[in-house]
């Protein structure tokens, strides 16, 4: 059996947390936080690329920047709101899951 060593440690990914990688789309201030807008790598040539926002203290990249940062996931629900289905007429309320990325800074 082997011991683990600090790079181990510290690459190891807990319970809702990720690493995510992509290009850095914009950058914007608010508040005492900073939210970095990446579009990650399509997974195949035939599937558009995902883009997400990422919430840091501090600055995660420059626009055009290739970034790879350790996250915590989490979410929330949003406001529900009402659907008409469009072939039945039949109204239904929804309320969305909005996911959020907060950078694991040192």
């Amino acid at each position: 059996m082997s011991t683990p060593t600090a790079a181990d440690s510290k690459n190891q990914t807990r319970f809702n947390q990720a690493t995510l990688a992509g290009r850095v789309n914009a950058v914007r201030k608010a508040d005492d936080s900073v939210f970095t807008e990446v579009t990650l790598p399509a997974p195949d040539q035939y599937s558009p690329p995902a883009t997400v926002e990422i919430r840091s203290r501090k600055r995660l990249g420059q626009v055009g920047e290739t970034i790879e940062v350790p996250v915590i996931c989490g979410g929330y629900r949003g406001k529900s709101f009402q659907y008409t289905d469009k072939d039945t007429g039949e109204r239904f309320t929804r309320r969305p899951v909005v996911n959020s990325y907060q950078a694991i800074e040192d």
